[in-house]
């Protein structure tokens, strides 16, 4: 008696797919604040008419490896949660002017912004959550 059981044609189709894309690895899921982020940055170009700019035409980002590299995670998740929420009232700025036009010509667009600014508020909440729980650098002298 096998083990094995047979393949069936729809796993075969998936097997041979793979194998032609040289057997891509999975891709490994980002964290909340970044995904919140990457979805509040493709939604917001229902408000500024870019679609490609997303929040950069509001804000203009510098960002310095540098100094990112230097950051506990601790400070990480800090930083990536003040932007979060710095990006979420940068858009609540601008939306509520252009909200009536917004439902009644591009709904499902605004349903969108608005359910990618709910997410981004409880990425950014969460993470300072964690924030929180995490330890304090400890300086050595």
């Amino acid at each position: 008696m096998s083990l094995l059981k047979p393949v069936t044609p729809e796993e075969a189709k998936r097997i041979a797919r793979w194998r032609a894309e040289d057997w891509r690895p999975v891709a490994h899921n980002l964290h909340p604040l970044e995904a919140a982020r990457q979805r509040l940055d493709m939604a917001a170009g229902v408000l500024t008419g870019d679609p490609v700019a997303g929040l950069k035409v509001l804000r203009y980002e510098d960002g310095s490896q540098q100094e990112l590299e230097g950051l506990s995670d601790r400070e990480l998740l800090r930083k990536a949660s003040r932007e979060m929420l710095i990006a979420i009232r940068l858009v609540s700025e601008v939306l509520p002017s252009q909200l009536p036009l917004l439902v009644q010509t591009k709904a499902m667009e605004t349903a969108t912004l608005l359910n990618a600014l709910t997410a981004g508020l409880r990425a950014a909440v969460d993470g300072l959550e964690q924030f929180h729980r995490l330890p304090e650098r400890q300086v050595v002298p």
